[in-house]
């Protein structure tokens, strides 16, 4: 019978547990990495954001995160995919950042197949630095000029025009009030200005100028077309449109109970105009009419579920007017 010493046995089963594990660190090293913007960032800015792993051998596949691994303050655009190598692949994605204070990136997974076995690892998080482009509201503001100070000498004589002009009045009023012819004229009331009517006209402005444009200015296209939604949405919601930022507005819409479809259109306007405005983006023809499209369907959308509340508008407008004139030739 053989027999084994146990010294011998200690040193074969450290052997073996070493090689396992060279050979295990050497099938499953992975080495992953981010790089996004080191400066801070504005609202609307587009900026690049890409996850890069190296591997001791050659996987597979690997899986980056999609889509759906970016919500809340950072709006996903598009992504690409690149290897490096046969043990390198790397991520790039266009992100759009909507933040209004810093914002932190997540640890976000990556999944390694490798000889049928699936790997799971996670970048750092990564934070953006937001940039404040407003002033602040604890600034200062200017010291008034003083008041000018009229001298006490004219005093009297104020008094003595406002007294001259009192009598001047009574002797008209008396004397030859009854002898003027007067002529009652009846006030036309004003036509009430549909906010539809007048959205679609500037549709139809907008369309007509970018089609004879030789040299398409997108700059122009795109702001006249978000202006033209957001005069409807302040028009008929008072809602502050025309001053405040896309994501403000889209906030008003929601808490005012302005219908999905609108919304939902002016989201996808707004959003280009400000990414052609601010991003640098430099949208095709199709994209500019496609833009278009989207805010003939906010009209006819419009047209439909904005009806009753325009017809109260323009019956309060109508009354108002009335109203008012009936008070005018009463007090006369």
């Amino acid at each position: 019978m053989v027999e084994l010493k146990p010294r011998l046995i200690n040193k074969s089963l450290v052997l073996l547990t070493a090689c396992f594990c060279l050979l295990s660190g050497k099938i499953s090293a992975q080495t992953i990495s981010v790089s996004a913007p080191s400066d801070s960032l504005t609202v609307g800015e587009v900026f690049n954001f890409s996850i890069t792993i190296k591997n001791s051998t050659a996987a597979e596949k690997v899986v980056f995160p999609d889509s759906n691994s970016f919500g809340g303050d950072l709006e996903f655009l598009s992504s690409r995919h690149f290897k490096v190598s046969s043990s390198t692949d790397s991520t790039e994605y266009d992100l759009q950042f909507f933040a209004v204070e810093d914002v932190t990136i997540p640890p976000l997974p990556v999944k390694i197949v490798s000889n049928g076995d699936t790997n799971l690892v996670f970048t750092d998080p990564h934070i953006l630095l937001y940039k404040q482009t407003i002033s602040s509201v604890d600034d200062e503001f200017k010291p008034l000029k003083p008041n000018f100070t009229f001298p006490y000498t004219i005093w009297p004589y104020i008094v003595g025009l406002l007294l001259l002009l009192a009598a001047g009045f009574f002797i008209w009023r008396k004397y030859f009030r009854n002898r003027t012819t007067e002529e009652i004229q009846t006030k036309a009331v004003p036509e009430f200005k549909n906010p539809v009517n007048e959205l679609e006209s500037r549709l139809i402005s907008i369309k007509d100028t970018h089609s004879d444009q030789v040299e398409k200015d997108y700059k122009w296209f795109y702001s006249e077309l978000g202006d033209a939604l957001r005069w409807y949405v302040e028009e008929l919601y008072k809602i502050p449109a025309l001053e405040s930022t896309t994501r403000e507005v889209l906030r008003y819409m929601d808490a005012f109970g302005v219908d999905v479809q609108i919304v939902k259109h002016s989201r996808i306007v707004l959003n280009e105009a400000d990414m052609t405005k601010f991003a640098k983006f430099k949208p095709t023809l199709d994209q500019s009419w496609k833009a278009y499209n989207e805010g003939l369907l906010f009209l006819e959308r419009a047209k439909i579920v904005d009806s009753a509340r325009i017809q109260r508008i323009k019956n309060e407008f109508e009354a108002q007017f009335k109203n008012d004139q009936e008070d005018e030739y009463g007090m006369g």
